[in-house]
């Protein structure tokens, strides 16, 4: 299939872990990108506020309902220093191709996404984790091949 244009639905969102996909136990992906630090760097003659932009982070809370298979994939990765693979990959009207948006990053001995906070919330039947960057690669924006 070659790429679509317009808007989609969350139904096609595939949620790439460790290179495995695990979108069939996710259903809550927080907000995906970069934020980045900004300084204030305006003088008295400025016309406008001037910042100068820092370094980006880009942490991501996922969830979903509690399954085995999941809890056991996660406790493997919660506060291990090992970095992972992380691919968000968003399909426009239909399942992901290449050519649609997804962000994320592929993962190396020094670079990739560290998998923290794994909770699961006993009265509400889901889990919840944290994903943070480590390493001086940053994930990014790509509509090319699959991280």
């Amino acid at each position: 299939m070659t790429a679509q244009t317009g808007r989609t639905h969350a139904k096609h969102i595939t949620v790439k872990i460790a290179t495995a996909d695990r979108t069939a136990y996710v259903d809550n992906v927080g907000s995906i990108g970069l934020e980045f630090d900004t300084q204030d760097v305006t003088a008295y003659s400025d016309g406008t506020r001037n910042v100068v932009i820092g370094q980006p982070r880009a942490p991501l809370a996922i969830g979903g309902p509690l399954d085995t298979t999941m809890h056991a994939a996660m406790i493997a990765l919660d506060g291990v220093e090992t970095p992972i693979a992380l691919d968000i990959q968003i399909g426009i009207r239909q399942a992901w191709v290449q050519g649609e948006p997804h962000f994320g990053m592929a993962a190396s001995t020094a670079s990739g996404y560290l998998v923290h906070d794994y909770k699961v919330d006993i009265n509400a039947n889901r889990w919840s984790a944290r994903l943070d960057v480590f390493g001086p690669t940053a994930p990014a924006w790509s509509v090319g091949a699959a991280f």
